[in-house]
């Protein structure tokens, strides 16, 4: 699990991180931030959520005047305290979240074909000295397909056309930083 974590944190900051990659500790308390506040999708609460037993309060929920969460007296907060433990650690929630996360791992360990004129991403992890592989970005283009040579095996134009197999391969959607 840290590791995978480990993983999330790099892809979030390789988006976001210079060239040189000397200003990517500037980007981590922000993912941290919006790691901390978002919802998990196997638990459906927050990790501060699950750690305080509270929602964090944000500047822009005070701004756009989200409701606060607080009780008004003690034996309220333990009720809700109560009930809140116990919807966190459902497990039937986390039995759901896994054969989900199953589906998807088949689904895409499946493979995919592509038709010519199709966008995709490359994997191209291009090293460069002095900086650190896992900060760089190992995806490029995106490209279009110009042929299909066999099932697996599918020629791209770059500098100079490519032929590429598939598992270089991963279909194109647009990566929006204003949205993160």
């Amino acid at each position: 699990m840290v590791e995978r974590f480990n993983r999330t944190i790099l892809n979030h900051l390789s988006l976001f991180v210079s060239k040189n990659q000397t200003d990517w500790d500037t980007h981590l308390s922000l993912f941290l931030l919006a790691y901390r506040s978002a919802d998990h999708e196997v638990t459906g609460f927050t990790p501060a959520d699950m750690l305080f037993v509270r929602t964090l309060q944000l500047p822009s929920d005070i701004l756009f005047g989200r409701s606060s969460d607080t009780p008004s007296s003690p034996n309220k907060y333990l009720t809700n305290l109560e009930a809140r433990l116990e919807s966190v650690f459902a497990r039937e929630r986390i039995k759901l979240a896994s054969e989900r996360m199953k589906f998807r791992y088949d689904s895409g360990a499946t493979g995919h074909h592509f038709k010519e004129g199709v966008h995709v991403w490359m994997y191209n992890p291009n090293r460069r000295r002095g900086v650190s592989p896992k900060l760089q970005q190992t995806l490029e283009g995106p490209y279009t397909i110009v042929k299909k040579l066999k099932d697996v095996i599918y020629r791209v134009p770059n500098a100079k056309p490519k032929v590429i197999l598939i598992n270089r391969l991963t279909p194109y959607r647009a990566i929006d930083h204003s949205s993160m």
